[in-house]
């Protein structure tokens, strides 16, 4: 049986020429690789170089194991390749990006709605929750803390994202949460199902909502329940209302659209729970409106909630022509002025709760 090591050894040793080179580039000294060498050496029960006056000879065993330590590579490298262009393709499928700025936006728009959205996010306690497309955490860090006995299982397809939530610094105070990079389409590591499903901000960005929502429910028990959480562009009111505004919002709307998603999945929660099966289906509007009253409300969430989302997508929708750049800029500062003294904005967000029945 050849280990991993021996052929990292054995490759190392070819290609640079002697025991020396190859201990620099592996970290070790000489000795060690000379060491390691005879190690496998005896292991296998053949020599893999010939020792001379001339350095070193590969053999026959030798050149075997070389030419399968290349095929690796070569197999390793296609596989970094498929990754990275799956990771791409679902990079661009999600138009709100990976940024540093989209991540400060993310935790200043849970922050700002977490009254609206989390006032009744309780579970009993003990409970474990599955949360599918956690990100960086934002929404995360409010619910496990309102659930202090419960479980936490919180997953994303982006390491870049898991990374930035385990650096979290309240989110590394908590110990009711762990993070795990996964798919939620292929979920066949969990051992376990859950007492509860959560999903916030995330059908929004799929072409079929309802494969997510199949795929999850296997990983609830029976009489467990399922949250939703999702916003819906087409409730965005504001004053004042400027036409560059307008379509700077309805140009987020139609680049989600293209990129196969749905920014007004708010108003079909109902059908969409009931069409996976779910029962006992309750969907509440979460309406945040924003005047004079609440000045603090009132920045965060038009500045750093709403418009920050517009405009941090804005590269995206000008590059692929949904709209012009003039438009855009225009939409972005007349949006900022709707936190001027005298003006409002309303938005509403639908969360909706199901329960799986013990026969489904």
């Amino acid at each position: 049986m050849i280990d991993s090591k021996t052929v990292k050894l054995v490759k190392a040793v070819t290609d640079y020429g002697s025991l020396s080179k190859a201990a620099t580039h592996l970290n070790l000294t000489p000795s060690a690789v000379s060491h390691q060498l005879k190690k496998a050496e005896t292991e296998i029960g053949l020599p893999l170089f010939k020792r001379n006056n001339r350095g070193l000879t590969i053999t026959e065993a030798g050149q075997a194991i070389y030419d399968y330590s290349l095929a690796v590579v070569e197999e390793d490298t296609l596989l970094q390749s498929k990754l990275a262009a799956y990771q791409k393709k679902h990079d661009e499928a999600y138009v709100h990006g990976y940024s540093l700025f989209e991540s400060n936006r993310l935790n200043d728009q849970a922050n700002s709605i977490a009254d609206f959205i989390h006032y009744d996010s309780t579970w009993e306690a003990d409970s474990t929750i599955l949360e599918i497309g956690c990100g960086v955490g934002a929404q995360t860090k409010i619910i496990a803390a309102k659930n202090p006995d419960c479980q936490f299982v919180s997953i994303d397809i982006s390491e870049t994202s898991i990374l930035a939530a385990r650096s979290d610094e309240q989110l590394r105070k908590l110990t009711n949460v762990e993070f795990h990079c996964l798919d939620a389409f292929n979920l066949h590591q969990l051992d376990k199902q859950f007492d509860h499903l959560f999903i916030c901000f995330v059908l929004e960005h799929l072409p079929n909502p309802v494969e997510l929502l199949n795929q999850v429910s296997r990983f609830l028990k029976a009489g467990g329940t399922i949250t939703l959480v999702e916003g819906d562009h087409g409730s965005t009111y504001f004053y004042p209302e400027t036409e560059a505004a307008v379509r700077a919002v309805n140009a987020q709307v139609a680049y989600q659209q293209r990129n196969g998603g749905n920014a007004n999945i708010g108003r079909q929660l109902y059908p969409l729970l009931s069409g996976s099966g779910f029962t006992n289906i309750q969907v509440s509007p979460r309406c945040i409106y924003v005047d004079d009253r609440n000045p603090k409300l009132k920045e965060n969430f038009i500045l750093k909630t709403f418009t920050a989302m517009i405009e941090g997508m804005r590269a995206g929708v000008v590059g692929a022509g949904v709209e012009t750049a003039a438009v855009m800029e225009a939409g972005v500062a007349d949006l900022k002025r709707t936190n001027g003294r005298g003006g409002t904005f309303n938005y509403t967000f639908f969360k909706g709760v199901g329960r799986k029945d013990n026969a489904s």
